[in-house]
């Protein structure tokens, strides 16, 4: 008898596959194995442009380089306001006043000198090895990543690396973002970008000779780079000096404090010679095995993996020197009225990890995540181990205060998430255009203006509303943590606000102190002296449906005063044209701090910068010489009494004179797993992955619990199937019986 074969039905095929999701009841996007074992998760939205320190300078690129490249200093973990400490460097240097020779002269110059610390190693890497610092096709067989490529080898950091990245930045290929800052204040550095150009054009100029018409530079030196000796033009650079193998300076201009927090940055990272000599062979640069996409660092992980399309991965550096998590800072003598700002670190904590030995995770995994939505339900499955808060789902997750502060939705808090929000050093402005006719200005028409629209526009509002409560309105340029920025009576912007003693707080001056404002500048009502309503023109970059909601907001504000927006959308490249040239009246702005000290912010405005007379970053082309003369003068001192008497003078100079209308600064807020400890927000840093300490068992349970198997719903569709084929059942047995 022919053995019979039994086919499933579509319905039954349908129902085992819904049968097995279900039983399975879990989408762990992880191998098994690695449950329980002391990784990270998290995720990234796009891939970085670029991890080479000397290009990299968005805030997604600094993530990614933070863990592992490491300049001279960092700022203090726990410290508030933000304080530099040491990382390579033994200390915090003084600046030394001397003279130097440049260019055959003796010059005055202002001097920090980095000590290094000893027995600081690099990861290991090909490099180290001269070997392959010669590599073929041939022994790149089966290389896919530099992982993979085998011997390795580290070696000591020395001074001379510091000194070979930091003459790197002047490299014109490059296109180093700070550069131009930085030959505004290191001695001899435009020169030295000068002897650099100068020797890339007469290489470029001999290959072209050599290759004739059919020369193309752009893919010649992709693949055949020209090597460029940065110790050669020594003379053109004593920006930047070796000591010796421990010790470097670098030699500016004028006194500039804030050369410190740029050190603190990856700009300021070592740079191996023997990483560029390797990455620059061509053999490499064929398999788009390059630099700018694995940096070479002494940092607590290394690259393991980088597949931007799906994961990136860190591990821990094995050669790591040894750093201790820091002690909680404690209240000065006479200072213990101070010491409720320490409690909540002691709440989170941040004392039980003192003195223990960093990195304490082994191993950090990034999956790409697009959309906001399923990061969010995975990180609620346990799967990710912190997430920012989407706004489509912010209601749920979090509760106000009668404050406007975040805590915890229960639901929240009976997962054991945990809320950490902080001040991010942002401030967000309108800018006006102080060259306009209109809106520009210095006479008392053109201040009473801006003084009404600042007034009008209600940044209370605007927090609430796109903000949901996590922010607060501004005054001046300078935001929370930020030396300069004050608060009650005296933060108060004068010009916008009056104190309301009973509610211990600023509150807006009425619109109708706005609207007598805005007549005695010369339009009653709105209505300029020729009759016709006040319009002004406001370029805007794009379309979206955010933007569209935001700008429908910001012409409610201009309508209460019967003041027209002629808002003008155009791409990216038309609105910096209008910008650049001055052709607009009003424009939306915001800054990061590149580092926290009030020049960063006050800058903006320093009349030098205006943008149509230098391209520089005042787009407002304010012009104010006292400002000007307080800033100089502020921008070099340390912090002091007297430096924030001068900061004070100066706020109170921009109020007057209104060239932005002040908006808000915001606060930033994250959740983390109660099983993700250490984990304190900073505004600034980037490497504070080495701080946080896992418990993977919290973590396992807390999953397992999350993602039960769901037998319900099997033993229904199960119950249904069999109920449905009784019939069918039925039929096949009277057959049976009748054959």
């Amino acid at each position: 008898m022919a053995q019979q074969r039994t086919v499933l039905s579509g319905p039954w095929r349908a129902g085992l596959l819904l049968a097995a999701v279900l039983v399975v009841g879990c989408n762990s996007p992880y191998p098994e194995s690695e449950e329980g074992h002391n990784i990270l998760y998290s995720t990234f939205e796009e891939e970085p442009k670029h991890l080479d320190p000397a290009q990299a300078y968005a805030a997604d690129e600094c993530v990614m380089m933070g863990p592992i490249l490491e300049p001279p200093f960092q700022y203090h973990f726990l410290k508030r306001p933000y304080e530099l400490a040491p990382l390579t460097a033994t200390d915090i240097p003084k600046a030394e006043r001397r003279t130097v020779t440049f260019q055959g002269k003796e010059v005055a110059a202002t001097v920090y000198t980095i000590r290094l610390k000893r027995s600081v190693l690099y990861q290991d890497h090909p490099c180290f090895v001269e070997a392959n610092r010669r590599l073929t096709e041939e022994s790149l067989r089966g290389v896919r990543a530099v992982c993979d490529i085998r011997p390795t080898a580290t070696r000591e950091l020395v001074a001379g690396d510091f000194v070979h990245a930091i003459r790197r930045l002047a490299d014109p290929r490059l296109a180093c973002p700070i550069a131009s800052t930085l030959a505004q204040h290191l001695v001899g550095m435009r020169e030295y970008q000068a002897s650099l150009q100068a020797v890339l054009d007469r290489e470029r100029a001999k290959r072209k000779a050599a290759a004739g018409i059919l020369y193309n530079q752009e893919k010649d030196e992709q693949y055949n780079p020209i090597p460029v000796d940065y110790g050669a033009g020594a003379e053109c650079s004593p920006f930047v000096r070796e000591v010796d193998p421990c010790t470097f300076e670098l030699v500016l201009r004028h006194p500039y404090p804030q050369m410190l927090y740029w050190m603190a940055m990856p700009f300021f990272a070592p740079v191996p010679p023997e990483a560029i000599a390797f990455f620059d062979q061509p053999v490499l640069l064929k398999r788009s095995l390059i630099f700018d996409k694995n940096p070479v660092g002494t940092g607590p992980y290394v690259l393991k993996e980088f597949d931007p399309t799906n994961q990136i991965v860190f591990e821990r550096n094995r050669n790591f020197h040894d750093e201790r998590f820091p002690e909680l800072p404690r209240p000065a003598a006479g200072e213990e009225a101070a010491r409720p700002l320490y409690d909540p670190m002691k709440a989170a904590g941040l004392e039980e990890d003192a003195g223990k030995r960093l990195p304490m995770i082994d191993r950090v995994v990034l999956r790409m995540e697009k959309e906001s939505i399923p990061r969010w339900n995975k990180f609620l499955q346990g799967y990710y181990d912190a997430q920012g808060i989407p706004s489509d789902v912010f209601d749920q997750a979090v509760k106000l205060t009668s404050q406007g502060d975040a805590s915890l939705a229960d639901e929240m808090a009976a997962r054991g998430i945990q809320l950490r929000s902080s001040y991010s050093t942002t401030s967000s402005f309108l800018s006006f255009n102080l060259g306009d006719l209109v809106v520009g200005g210095y006479t008392d028409a053109g201040r009473k203006l801006r003084q009404a629209i600042s007034i009008a526009y209600d940044s209370e509002e605007e927090v609430a509303i796109f903000l949901k409560e996590q922010g607060v309105p501004a005054h001046s340029p300078i935001p929370p943590g930020i030396f300069g920025y004050r608060e009650g009576r005296e933060g108060i912007n004068p010009v916008v606000y009056e104190w309301d003693e009973a509610r211990g707080r600023g509150v807006r001056r009425s619109i109708d102190e706005a609207k007598r404002l805005l007549a005695e500048a010369g339009y009653p009502n709105g209505y300029g002296p020729d009759g016709q309503r006040l319009v002004l023109r406001f370029p805007v970059s794009g379309g979206t449906p955010e933007g569209a909601t935001w700008l429908a907001f910001v012409t409610k504000q201009f309508d209460r005063l019967n003041i027209g927006l002629e808002i003008e959308v155009s791409d990216w490249n038309r609105f910096r044209e209008k910008i650049d040239s001055g052709n607009f009246q009003l424009s939306g702005g915001g800054w990061i701090a590149d580092y926290p000290d009030p020049e960063n912010f006050l800058f903006l405005l320093y009349g030098p910068s205006a943008k149509v007379v230098s391209k520089g970053e005042n787009a407002a082309n304010y012009k104010n010489p006292r400002f000007d003369e307080l800033f100089e003068k502020m921008r070099s001192m340390e912090n002091s009494p007297e430096r924030l008497a001068l900061v004070d003078e100066m706020v109170r100079l921009l109020q007057q004179d209104a060239p932005w209308v002040f908006r808000y600064h915001p606060k930033s807020l994250a959740f983390y797993h109660g099983w993700v400890k250490n984990a304190w927000p900073h505004a600034l840093a980037f490497n504070t992955w080495k701080y946080w300490r896992l418990d993977t068992a919290t973590r396992t349970a807390y999953r397992r619990a999350e993602n039960q198997p769901r037998w319900w719903p099997m033993i229904g569709f199960a119950a249904v199937l069999v109920l449905g084929s009784l019939p069918a059942l039925r039929a096949a047995r009277r057959r049976l019986r009748e054959g």
